[in-house]
């Protein structure tokens, strides 16, 4: 039977058996039991499902230790392999093999979250009160919420600010929701945003001060296939993505050796 062809559960059990054949090399009937809480007849039903769609020599049985091991002709039957499930594999063994930074990912306030959003989809300008981290004092300002960008740790709002008259990029959670929100009108005179709609296209290598063995495994660690990484970006995002690629920091890894602008084609607006 096909993975695709069963219930969801057993085939969880299966994706999940199928990584840790991968990672572990070997695996018990108890592995099962122990990550779903199921019976060990349920466990064996599995295996048994898992042995009649793999490779007939891929596993091998020893009976001393009650395991089934892989063996050269093996190879996964679902998915790509990627470290997500190393660290899940990781996170359930003892502490000793794994532990995690403390999360310092900042606030995400909801407060201030749904009425932005909410006048987002409504066309609607907002009046909020704003501290920004260039100001020593609050600023009470009337934007217009365009849309949200990820940096990859949290939300950004891009808005047509009326107060600067541009475009500016907020982070929610400094918006005082106590003191904002109340005055409302129609988002009117907005401009179009060119910087939003513009690609900015970067060519990435190893930074030149590094040495030789230091540029190839840099160029192995962020997946380089040429002499240069392409990234495209919308231009509005750029600072980001330099900061997130730390090519903003002291001794960086990689450098921007050149940075072209295109603007989008009108199938590329309409679909982003």
């Amino acid at each position: 039977m096909a993975f695709e062809d069963l219930k969801h559960a057993q085939k969880e059990r299966l994706e999940y058996l199928d990584r840790l054949l991968f990672w572990d090399g070997a695996a018990t009937r108890g592995s099962l039991v122990k990550r779903f809480g199921i019976s060990n007849p349920q466990a064996a039903l599995d295996f048994k499902t898992y042995l009649q769609t793999a490779d007939s020599n891929a596993l091998k049985y020893d009976a001393s230790t009650k395991k089934y091991h892989t063996t050269e002709r093996f190879s996964r039957l679902t998915g790509k392999a990627t470290t997500d499930e190393l660290e899940e594999l990781l996170a359930g063994k003892k502490r000793t093999f794994y532990d995690v930074l403390p999360d310092l990912q900042r606030t995400q306030n909801v407060r201030a979250f749904r009425p932005l959003y909410r006048a987002l989809l409504a066309g609607e300008a907002v009046k909020i009160v704003y501290q920004s981290m260039r100001d020593p004092e609050p600023e009470t300002r009337w934007i217009a919420p365009l849309r949200f960008a990820s940096d990859g740790v949290r939300l950004h709002l891009r808005a047509w600010c009326y107060t600067r008259q541009g475009f500016r990029d907020f982070i929610p959670s400094r918006i005082d929701p106590n003191q904002s929100f109340d005055e409302r009108r129609i988002a009117e005179d907005v401009p179009h945003d060119d910087d939003w709609f513009t690609w900015a296209i970067l060519q990435l290598r190893p930074h030149c001060d590094l040495a030789a063995d230091q540029r190839r495994v840099v160029m192995i660690e962020f997946g380089f296939e040429n002499d240069c990484l392409e990234i495209r970006v919308r231009k509005a995002l750029e600072f980001y993505t330099k900061r997130r690629w730390g090519l903003d920091q002291e001794n960086p890894r990689l450098e921007c050796v050149d940075c072209r602008y295109i603007a989008m084609s009108k199938e590329e607006i309409d679909e982003s």
